[in-house]
């Protein structure tokens, strides 16, 4: 992929195909060397490449021990209708419920930020029925 053309669309597609495959190098190469990735349930920000791709490992490692089954939808943020669709975003879902909304940031062709929180809510965006990565058998396909 060309750096310069990542969009936050392909960010979102990248990122839940992470998730969904738990393989965080589908993300390495786009990821600014600074990301910044913020939760409203974590205290402090996570900052820097290395750190939040060590940072998915355990993650990921922890959702394959614990029989969860985490996925994630690909949607689109509420838009003014004079300026056409919202942005790209995303949804995490635990066993069936939508637990955040995921945004992303990209600057200068790489993934600058990860925004995870309850806002804007699932509810008040469109959702697409599209889990990258995602076999619907339950099962991630790895």
């Amino acid at each position: 992929m060309d750096d310069d053309l990542l969009t936050e669309d392909e960010a979102a597609r990248l990122w839940a195909l992470a998730y969904n495959t738990h393989d965080p190098s589908v993300l390495s190469p786009v990821l600014s060397k600074d990301v910044r990735v913020m939760s409203r349930w974590v205290v402090n920000d996570l900052v820097g490449r290395d750190r939040y791709l060590k940072y998915l490992t355990k993650k990921f490692r922890t959702f394959d021990e614990s029989g969860s089954l985490v996925r994630v939808e690909l949607g689109r943020t509420a838009g003014d209708p004079s300026e056409g669709p919202g942005r790209a975003c995303a949804f995490i879902e635990q066993n069936g419920v939508v637990l955040a909304t995921v945004l992303f940031e990209v600057v200068g062709g790489r993934l600058s930020q990860v925004s995870i929180g309850p806002y804007p809510a699932p509810a008040a965006c469109a959702r697409s029925g599209d889990y990258p990565g995602f076999g619907f058998d339950d099962e991630p396909v790895n």
